[in-house]
């Protein structure tokens, strides 16, 4: 009876053991391909983003944020606290996935939305400054500038 439980635990450790004491080589693991490089937005679509983004700080409530998306010329014509008073009175809903941009100059860009109540659509007009697009708002209300 000992002999057979030595031979059982002899068998057990070779079942255990001698798979990893193979002298296969590891499969080799096939190189990733380089991630994509992300490519450069075109000055449209950075404008695009910078509107797309003024609106959504105007219709979540975040008028600094807004704010600090105007131009300076907008900022010097408006306040800030004039800026949130008329903010705050009411802004449109925009469809911002509507949101296209067409190049006008190469520091201005006009941003067509389109309002989600209305088959109307709004143009606001972005401007580069220092490298970044803002928005041009001189007159009319925050959620409708118009240049």
């Amino acid at each position: 009876m000992r002999r057979i439980l030595q031979l059982a635990a002899i068998g057990l450790l070779c079942v255990v053991f001698v798979p990893g004491c193979s002298r296969r080589k590891p499969r080799p693991v096939a190189p990733r391909p380089p991630a994509p490089r992300p490519t450069a937005a075109t000055p449209a679509e950075q404008a695009r983003n910078a509107v797309v983004a003024y609106m959504q700080h105007l219709q979540d409530g975040d008028y600094p944020a807004a704010y600090a998306l105007l131009s300076a010329e907008s900022r010097k014509r408006h306040p800030r606290e004039e800026f949130e008073r008329m903010a705050k009175q009411g802004v449109n809903l925009y469809d911002l996935s509507s949101a296209h941009a067409a190049l006008v100059k190469p520091d201005r860009v006009e941003v067509t939305l389109r309002m989600e109540e209305d088959p109307v659509e709004a143009t606001v007009v972005a401007a580069k400054q220092g490298g970044k697009w803002y928005v041009v708002y001189t007159r009319g209300r925050p959620g409708v500038p118009y240049p």
